[in-house]
């Protein structure tokens, strides 16, 4: 139906729906969402600090009372070990301990009863009387004190700031001054008390000791005279002595033993191989000399009587049964000689074991005598250390009682409290600064809310988003003043012929310059869409035509809303027979079509409300309709009605090349949008580009993204 046209290509950017989503808010939408509700974010942030203002005003003040007190890490006790005195980190850790002290329940609790608070109505609200005190009251009311009362330090010194806030300036300063002292006179309880623990600690811990040292000493008096260990004596038993002989003999029993046996089986190697001669012990044997000698000499003789007779004759066989004689008496004498080795190598390893035996009865006795030693000498150790642990916890024990004697407390109070003169609490600037900064983030929350609630298109990148077809343009709304010329009031499509270098006139101009570059043949029908009634596409589908007519195109202008139909209205048509009457038969094209008095566009309009139950557009005389306007204009306009309303629209988009989709700026739901161009690509139907109506041209109204954000950068090139 529409591929008489090729379908335009976008190769720089595509839209495919399955990738569409919405609902997205990245920075540069929360940039343009302050922009368009900059008066509700501002006017929330002044009602919430004006607000926070007026509360600060009826609030009651409170005054805060300081004073400081200086610690003294070093102070500690003798118990202490003395590398925590000189670390930093550890002095740091005490600080902070002494601050959790300040602001601990057992100094409130003695401040508000040495001053007898739990009377005073400002820690004691409910005004019960002091007859009827109980546990809970005054947990209530040190509850109250505690958070009126504030303990801070510098990171940098030993300095501990106390601040105290009250109703009454006096009382503050009164109260901050009791805390600090209170704190300082506990600090010398404390220590006095905690040196009296330990005193009776060190003293029960010492008798313990001496008990267990006179103990020990009397178990090692005992077992040297049981194990006949000599205390002090420097030489070792019989056993230590033989020791060394001993091992020395066994060492070289055994080295003799292995170099016997080694010659043995290198012997008995040797021979077995036939290698008679390699036997080093056979070498030395003046015997084998002897016999190896007569043997070479018969083999010279052997050789000369086989030289001289032959092998067969009778002195050959005389001399080689002198030589066979010679060899058996070499074998003999040479397993004589192995037979000596190994008695040798018997005798040697009988002596290695018979000193082996020794030596091991040597050491059992050396182990036997080595272990008393060694109990002699953990109980010798056991000794001394109970008896230094004994003397290290006698010289503490005299250091703590002298301690007690001069205590000095690890506090001292440097500057005492008095009565501020300004109130502490409420800070009316804090207020004002708090209530300012809530109010922005109210305000932004509840644009940003407003925001997702409206859900409606707005700009460009929305449309694109939505419709996942390229953006052409952004058409401008236009305002009753520029609705108004020469003092007299116009439509917007007359305002496109009186107005031609606006900037509504321009976005047409963009729209058809689009529809001309969008392929090498340029479609020709041009079905105009909208998902929803009232948002502006017949204004636009007129403007757009007066447009390509105002350029040169041969233009003509259909109105295909068979219920609403009103360009013949708008263009001034006489009563004359229009689009219906010729798709019937009852009058011709040529009587149908009017020319438009502005422009040189040709308009096919509808005669009155011409809805009919026949199907019009789905019908051989559409087609041969359209076919006809082909060959006679450049463009074919077809303004339809809104898809969602009326299902004639998809019928004549499928009709057409291609097709440019209205939505209406900050009116045209996304879902409404996105089911009408669902319905329409499921008929194949193209969508060739979009474009937004009824744009405000305020900045702050629209995307950075969209060409007309920057419409005041090139305002000289437009008209108003």
């Amino acid at each position: 139906m529409n591929s008489q046209v090729p379908a335009p290509e976008y190769p720089h950017r595509s839209y495919p729906a399955s990738e569409v989503g919405a609902g997205e808010i990245g920075l540069v939408a929360l940039l343009d969402i302050i922009a368009r509700r900059w008066l509700l974010i501002v006017a929330v942030a002044a009602a919430i600090t004006v607000a926070s203002i007026a509360v600060s005003f009826v609030m009651t003040p409170l005054y805060q009372a300081t004073t400081q007190i200086k610690i003294d890490p070093a102070a500690r006790s003798v118990t202490d070990e003395p590398s925590r005195q000189t670390s930093p980190q550890a002095d740091q850790s005490r600080i902070d301990t002494e601050v959790a002290i300040i602001r601990s329940r057992e100094i409130a609790a003695r401040v508000v009863r040495d001053m007898n608070l739990v009377n005073d109505p400002e820690f004691r609200p409910d005004s019960e009387t002091a007859a009827n005190d109980s546990a809970d009251t005054f947990d209530r009311v040190v509850a109250n004190f505690l958070e009126h009362l504030d303990v801070t330090r510098e990171s940098d010194n030993y300095i501990v700031t106390v601040h105290f806030r009250s109703k009454d300036a006096g009382k503050a300063a009164k109260i901050a001054n009791e805390v600090a002292q209170t704190y300082v006179a506990s600090t010398v309880e404390d220590r006095t008390k905690n040196a009296s623990e330990q005193a009776k600690f060190l003293s029960q811990r010492l008798n313990t000791l001496g008990k267990e040292v006179e103990s020990s000493e009397n178990q090692l008096a005992q077992y040297r005279s049981r194990a006949g260990i000599v205390e002090g004596t420097t030489q070792g038993t019989i056993a230590d002595q033989q020791v060394g002989p001993v091992a020395v003999q066994l060492a070289q029993a055994e080295s003799e033993a292995a170099a016997a046996t080694a010659d043995l089986n290198a012997a008995k190697a040797q021979i077995a191989k036939g290698q008679l001669a390699a036997v080093s012990n056979v070498l030395d044997s003046p015997v084998i000399a002897e016999l190896r000698s007569q043997r070479a000499q018969a083999a010279r003789e052997l050789a000369q009587v086989e030289a001289r007779y032959g092998p067969r004759h009778p002195e050959y066989a005389r001399v080689k049964s002198q030589i066979d004689e010679i060899d058996r008496g070499l074998r003999d004498e040479a397993a004589r000689i192995v037979s000596g080795l190994q008695s040798r190598a018997q005798a040697a390893r009988a002596r290695a074991a018979s000193l082996r035996a020794s030596m091991n009865q040597v050491r059992g006795e050396q182990a036997s005598n080595t272990r008393a030693a060694v109990t002699a000498d953990a109980l010798e150790r056991e000794v001394k250390a109970k008896q230094q642990s004994y003397d290290e916890i006698a010289q503490t024990l005299q250091q703590v009682t002298q301690q007690q004697r001069d205590l000095l407390p690890t506090a001292v109070i440097t500057q005492v409290a008095t009565p501020p003169l300004d109130p502490y609490s409420p800070n009316r600037i804090l207020f004002a600064s708090i209530g300012l900064m809530m109010g922005l983030l109210i305000g932004f929350g509840s644009a940003v809310l407003l925001e997702l609630l409206s859900r409606r298109i707005r700009t460009s990148t929305d449309l694109e988003r939505e419709v996942g077809a390229p953006f052409l343009a952004s058409i401008p709304r236009l305002t009753s003043r520029q609705l108004r010329i020469d003092g007299e009031k116009v439509s917007p499509e007359q305002f496109t012929t009186l107005r031609p270098m606006s900037s509504y006139v321009e976005a047409f101009r963009i729209i058809r310059n689009s529809i001309v570059l969008s392929a090498h043949t340029p479609p020709k029908t041009i079905a105009v869409l909208s998902a929803l009634p009232g948002e502006g596409k017949s204004t636009s589908s007129l403007s757009l035509a007066r447009v390509m007519a105002l350029s040169g195109d041969r233009a003509i202008l259909i109105d295909c809303d068979l219920r609403r139909g009103r360009l013949g209205e708008m263009v001034g048509a006489p009563d004359r027979p229009g689009l219906v009457e010729v798709l019937t038969g009852q009058a011709q094209l040529a009587d149908a079509i009017v020319r438009d008095s502005q422009s040189n566009l040709d308009v096919l309009p509808l005669r009155g409300k011409n809805f009919t139950p026949v199907d019009l557009f789905s019908g051989q005389n559409m087609r041969s309709l359209l076919a006809q306007l082909r060959d006679r204009y450049d463009f074919v306009i077809l303004d339809t009605a809104p898809v969602l309303a009326v299902a004639d629209s998809r019928i004549v988009a499928s009709l057409c090349d291609t097709s440019i989709f209205i939505a209406k700026s900050e009116s045209t739901p996304p879902r409404a949008a996105r089911a009408a161009v669902d319905l329409i690509r499921h008929d194949g139907t193209m969508i060739g580009g979009t474009a937004l109506s009824m744009v405000s041209l305020r900045s702050g109204r629209m995307s950075a993204s969209d060409p007309a954000y920057y419409q005041a950068k090139y305002r000289q090139y437009r008209e108003a």
